[in-house]
């Protein structure tokens, strides 16, 4: 048996996220049917992290255990013709067998992309907002945000008992037309980039202060604002 390793890039959009469901059309599901009429078997395809609806992928990673005497460079042809444009494998190799695309992870970076100018190239991939932000209180916020915390307020996940993260770091860089935000962790939990832009958002708006970090990860702010899907990427596994 192989275990063959997958590097994917995905438009989000048109997903119901990257997990299989029944009825939704997914990342997981079309790759797996796609693999599964290849090989004329059933195949189960293991992601490194399981984005939401209408989130994209730059450099997704995930793996899947075949006994194929295919070659590499046949799988990665026929995937990239089987499935839709919006998937793209970007490359394909073997791996050590136990290798597991989102055990043997390090970390994960995210992308958040921000812009001023309503551009129609640009609206698919980008939060378009009208206002500008305090980008120095919001330099200021994101430090408080580097480091082991509970980040259960800033999520909406409900089904994990662990939601201690270890974020390594945060980068926000602020242009005349654009702000872009990095986010290295080495785990994250349902929407929680999304929880972070959005409250570095408020800061920037002037709706909370970099000192009331630490109240909202203990909680103590309530209707936690998040950022819409469509701004953020999955960019690299680390392994």
């Amino acid at each position: 048996m192989k275990n063959i390793k997958m590097v994917i890039e995905y438009d989000g959009t048109d997903f119901c996220g990257w997990q299989y469901q029944p009825n939704e059309r997914t990342v997981q599901g079309s790759l797996e049917t796609a693999l599964s009429g290849l090989f004329s078997e059933p195949v189960r395809l293991t992601g490194a992290g399981r984005t939401d609806q209408g989130v994209h992928a730059r450099g997704q990673i995930a793996n899947f255990i075949t006994d194929t005497n295919l070659s590499l460079t046949r799988i990665k042809s026929a995937l990239n013709s089987l499935t839709d444009p919006d998937i793209n494998i970007i490359d394909i190799a073997y791996a050590d067998k136990d290798f597991h695309s989102r055990f043997s992870a390090k970390c994960k970076i995210y992308q958040y992309n921000i812009i001023y100018h309503p551009s129609p190239f640009e609206l698919r991939y980008n939060w378009y907002i009208k206002h500008r932000l305090n980008i120095e209180d919001m330099v200021v916020t994101k430090d408080y945000l580097i480091g082991k915390h509970d980040f259960r307020y800033f999520s909406t996940e409900t089904e994990k008992e662990n939601t201690f993260c270890d974020i390594t770091s945060i980068s926000l860089t602020g242009q005349n037309s654009r702000i872009i935000i990095d986010v290295n962790g080495d785990r994250f939990i349902r929407k929680m980039v999304r929880g972070i832009v959005g409250f570095l958002y408020n800061v920037g708006r002037g709706y909370f202060k970099p000192d009331q970090t630490q109240d909202a990860l203990a909680g103590k702010i309530k209707n936690m604002f998040f950022a819409p899907p469509h701004g953020l990427f999955l960019l690299k596994v680390c392994y």
